[in-house]
């Protein structure tokens, strides 16, 4: 044993705590706090100073309530730090490893000041726990108070493609032969001259080319609608390819519109979609629009009064859409009286009072609100501590089971599991083709009992080429063998396991014969597609 790992044992002996030294020292803070703090939260040796650092700005509200707690003397102060949220820094130097005595007695003195701070703020956010937890007691017993409601829409769980295709639908709608429906929709679009184009020539399409929506006149113009209603990622240029798409099929490029179709504003496309080039090109024809401030009011303002009443499925349909919707922004009517109730409870268990003003009820909301934010940060990292040794015995027992059946190759991997997907790519590929679990996501790693590895692809180019392969007599035969066909517009091979245990509840063991049940193909397959798709050895 050198005598850096006798300096370090020496340091964890003297603070009952491990001790993490990377380019510096730091160490966590007391883990017998009631409250799990992570690891962005920490005391450090910078420079010749023992500090508390915050490092993450989630922890806004324990930030604040340090500053206003905790003492500035001539022993600690809180000072500013440009790399981390907050710093409160024991005043006297210290000499670091060069003398771990000091270093760890500064470390406790720190502590020492620190720690019973942090144990009010606990206790505090105790507190806040249980009231959170009473004023969702309430919540429930209201909600299950409400008078029964059912919306078809609801329950099918409606994706992008669904409310795509609703829309779409919607837009193919004629009266007397006239596009009515369309031609409102269009006169929303503030960059679009309806006048000046024949709308009753148009045409609608769902998903044509990849493309969500598509609303277009050959040769003309083109409406293209990308829906990201459920905060779909955003795909590597994704608007530049629909946008040369049309390009190519011959509409000039100041006739094309893109409509960015996002639940209610708050996302934003991407600059890896929306590339420079393709900016420059849409101009003020790039239209950010949402459901919750275009869509809905449009629907129940425009398009259900001028329904005639002879078309009662129609009728039926927009309605059954309107309080979908309603319901995904919970704005409906049936659920106001709830909301106000709810309200109410908050107001009184937070402290409001009717003699209050309009600025002093707003400032406990927004306090409370702050409560809310840090107990969400809390709970998220206890959550990513279930789930962060599940992600990683995933990667691991990977590549463990692939370097067995792909002994030649190497693998890479991408966790979209917040997002509901994790890919295995080859690195000999593009990434636009990759094998991938989907959907999976923290629910279905630590509770589902059904999965679905695919071969996905992300690129037009990429997909002709599988179709005239999958066509090919010879090679057809090959790939039958590989169960390779085309499920869906973008994958090519499906294998669903039915598993009596979730990923996080099996053994080693059974993880591994699970996994060798889902790549038990994928040698072969990346043998065909190396070969006969992608050219590459």
């Amino acid at each position: 044993m050198n005598s850096q790992d006798n300096d370090l044992l020496l340091l964890e002996s003297m603070l009952g705590i491990a001790v993490s030294r990377t380019a510096g020292v730091q160490v966590a803070v007391d883990k017998n706090l009631p409250v799990p703090f992570p690891k962005s939260i920490h005391y450090e040796l910078y420079k010749n100073h023992i500090e508390l650092h915050i490092e993450s700005s989630t922890y806004r509200s324990l930030c604040e309530y340090l500053e206003r707690t905790l003492p500035n003397n001539d022993i600690a102060k809180t000072e500013k730090r440009g790399f981390c949220e907050y710093a409160y820094v024991l005043n006297r130097r210290v000499e670091g490893w060069s003398n771990i005595e000091e270093l760890g007695n500064a470390i406790i003195e720190l502590r020492n000041i620190v720690e019973p701070v942090l144990m009010q703020y606990c206790e505090q956010i105790a507190e806040n726990f249980e009231l959170a937890k009473v004023l969702g007691d309430y919540y429930e017993a209201q909600e299950a108070a409400l008078p029964f409601h059912i919306n078809v829409i609801d329950e099918l769980h409606a994706n992008e493609n669904a409310h795509t295709r609703i829309l779409t639908h919607l837009l193919k709608y004629k009266e007397d032969g006239k596009l009515v429906i369309l031609a409102s929709f269009l006169k929303q679009l503030p960059t679009f001259n309806v006048g000046s184009i024949d709308i009753e020539k148009s045409k609608v399409y769902f998903n044509r080319d990849n493309i969500d929506g598509l609303i277009e006149k050959d040769g003309e113009y083109a409406v293209i609608i990308e829906n990201k209603i459920h905060w779909a990622v955003d795909q590597d240029k994704q608007i530049e390819r629909y946008v040369n798409t049309e390009i190519e099929r011959g509409v000039p490029s100041d006739n094309i519109w893109v409509i960015y179709l996002t639940r209610d504003g708050r996302k934003k496309v991407e600059s890896y979609s929306l590339t420079k080039k393709t900016k420059e090109i849409l101009g003020d024809r790039f239209l950010e629009m949402d459901y919750y401030h275009n869509i809905l009011p449009w629907l129940k303002d425009t398009v259900l009064p001028n329904c005639r009443v002879r078309e009662e499925w129609l009728e039926s349909a927009i309605k059954q859409y309107i309080d979908h919707l309603e319901g995904l922004f919970d704005i409906r009517d049936s659920r106001k009286v709830f909301r106000k109730k709810v309200q109410g409870q908050i107001a009184n268990s937070i402290g409001c009072t009717e003699e209050m003003s309009r600025g002093e009820v707003y400032s406990k909301f927004h306090a409370y609100l702050h409560t809310l934010e840090e107990l969400q940060n809390i709970v998220s990292n206890s959550m990513e501590s279930l789930i962060k040794p599940i992600i990683e015995r995933l990667q691991n027992t990977t590549i463990e089971v692939l370097g067995e059946l792909c002994p030649n190759e190497e693998f890479g991997f991408y966790n979209g599991i917040h997002n509901g997907f994790y890919q295995v790519f080859l690195k000999k590929w593009t990434t636009k083709v990759h094998f991938e679990w989907i959907p999976l996501n923290e629910k279905r790693l630590l509770s589902g009992t059904e999965y679905i590895l695919v071969l996905h692809v992300e690129q037009n180019d990429i997909h002709e080429r599988f179709n005239q392969v999958l066509i090919d007599n010879f090679l057809m035969t090959k790939a039958k063998e590989l169960s390779l066909k085309k499920t869906d517009k973008t994958t090519f091979y499906k294998n669903v396991i039915t598993t009596n245990r979730s990923m996080s509840d099996m053994t080693h063991e059974e993880f591994s014969i699970f996994l060798r049940e889902a790549y038990k193909d994928v040698n072969d397959i990346q043998l065909f597609v190396s070969e006969y798709i992608l050219n590459v050895e």
